[in-house]
């Protein structure tokens, strides 16, 4: 690229991550998952349950406005905020929700410790983490896009939601960090790295198994000098999966998609509720009809990852599918990031952008690489 063209890629992204840092800093959202956050960063060190409820609502009380506090301490018809601000055993069941979060709840932690306000902790760790996102952004796209491709992915970050966030009290922010440094490192085809990190990935959101394991058969499949190698870092992501729920009693899928989707539980730990079939089939049916009709989000995604499984379909003709997805490692991202949003709406049908931004704007990014390459073999032939 030519100095100014460089210069204009460069301002874009800069812009992008100025913008990230203020709204996290100065525009933070103060969700409700912050309680649950907090709690847990605090039980590193503090297991009483009475002592940890007075320590996180006093922290939020001291931090927050008195209309942002009561927002989160009264404002909820069924009562369910008003019971988690004064039972401290309701509060007790909220954790494992939470606490499944280690790398995120151990960051905050950390900060906390070397003075920084544990609530300020939440939402920084966020704003520093797509910052530090937004970076790599560049140095895939100025690696592996041609100009006018590159000016487009700013854009499509915000579309994505990106920016958002950086607001969240939640672990997306990091975990949109560590799916993009996989991603680069996969691209770079910096092997060794990529599998110590995708375990990683995984304790920062278990969801994300669903994006790591696909990604490790890939890894498996085209590139037999890693066998072993993979074959571990499969196993450290499948144990930590694992092993996170059982250490902090995670009460599993069914009764976080029942307290999620379908009633708002004080108790969810020692009064489980019953998850049906027709139950599980009623909300995926109103889920899917709202994400179709209504989610112009996730509609731009799929006419993306169509017109990316159109372009391997085509190279596909030419070549064996081993060797389109060997000779292309944006069609392998194409792939795991379409697993990854089917198998997750499947799994928990709900159409949370901050879910979804890293495969979405991934996605995106794959596709045009895509293009880029499919103009390069059609000039050439």
């Amino acid at each position: 690229m030519r100095i100014i063209e460089r210069f204009l890629a460069l301002s874009l992204f800069l812009l992008l991550a100025t913008c990230a840092i203020i709204v996290s800093v100065y525009k933070p959202y103060y969700n409700w998952d912050i309680i649950g956050y907090i709690a847990s960063a605090k039980s590193f060190e503090q297991q009483d349950i009475e002592l940890l409820h007075s320590f996180t609502y006093d922290q939020l009380r001291n931090s927050l406005s008195a209309e942002k506090y009561e927002e989160l301490t009264q404002e909820n018809g069924s009562g369910y905020r008003h019971s988690i601000s004064t039972d401290p055993s309701a509060f007790k069941e909220q954790l494992p929700f939470y606490q499944i979060r280690p790398v995120y709840t151990g960051m905050i932690y950390l900060l906390y410790k070397i003075g920084v306000n544990i609530v300020l902790a939440t939402h920084l760790i966020s704003g520093f983490a797509v910052v530090v996102a937004i970076a790599f952004l560049y140095l895939m796209s100025v690696s592996f896009l041609p100009k006018p491709f590159i000016y487009a992915i700013p854009p499509l970050a915000v579309i994505f939601g990106v920016l958002n966030l950086a607001r969240y009290s939640t672990p997306d922010g990091l975990a949109f960090l560590a799916v993009i440094v996989s991603v680069y490192l996969y691209l770079k085809a910096r092997f060794n790295l990529l599998l110590i990190l995708l375990p990683i990935v995984v304790g920062i959101r278990t969801d994300f198994i669903l994006f790591v394991i696909p990604l490790l058969f890939f890894i498996f499949a085209l590139n037999k000098c890693n066998v072993w190698k993979t074959a571990l870092s499969t196993f450290m992501s499948v144990a930590i999966y694992f092993g996170v729920g059982a250490y902090w009693g995670y009460p599993g899928w069914s009764t976080t998609f029942y307290f999620t989707l379908i009633q708002i539980l004080t108790h969810p730990i020692s009064m489980p509720p019953k998850l049906t079939v027709k139950d599980y089939f009623h909300i995926l049916f109103i889920q899917s009809r709202i994400l179709i009709l209504y989610n112009e989000v996730f509609i731009l995604y799929m006419i993306i990852a169509a017109y990316s499984l159109f372009l391997i379909k085509i190279n596909a003709k030419t070549k064996s599918v081993l060797i389109t997805f060997k000779s292309s490692p944006s069609a392998v991202l194409a792939v795991v990031c379409l697993f990854f949003v089917v198998s997750h709406f499947l799994t928990f049908p709900v159409a949370w952008i901050r879910f979804f931004s890293a495969p979405y704007l991934i996605g995106a990014f794959s596709l045009l690489s895509m293009v880029t390459d499919y103009l390069k073999s059609s000039q050439s032939a």
